[in-house]
């Protein structure tokens, strides 16, 4: 039992002025959706990559200022 033959038979509907705006919404709503994906993304990484960068920094600062370091002498 197939439904093909039905669908052979139907005519098709007329394409109405609500379909059209909501196609041309809803294209715009996902073209916007995708830019600010892109921005998040792109604002994020950029932000990881200065973090990192300040710690890689700090790091350095501390292993270079703990060499010069003597330990306590022990106490008798």
């Amino acid at each position: 039992m197939s439904f093909f033959p039905a669908l052979l038979l139907m005519r098709p509907r007329p394409l109405l002025a609500s379909d059209v705006a909501f196609a041309v919404l809803f294209g715009i709503f996902i073209v916007a959706l995708l830019a600010l994906i892109v921005i998040v993304l792109t604002w994020s990484f950029r932000r990881d990559r200065q973090g990192r960068a300040a710690w890689r920094q700090r790091q350095q600062n501390r292993s270079s200022a703990a060499e010069g370091d003597v330990p306590p002498a022990p106490r008798p």
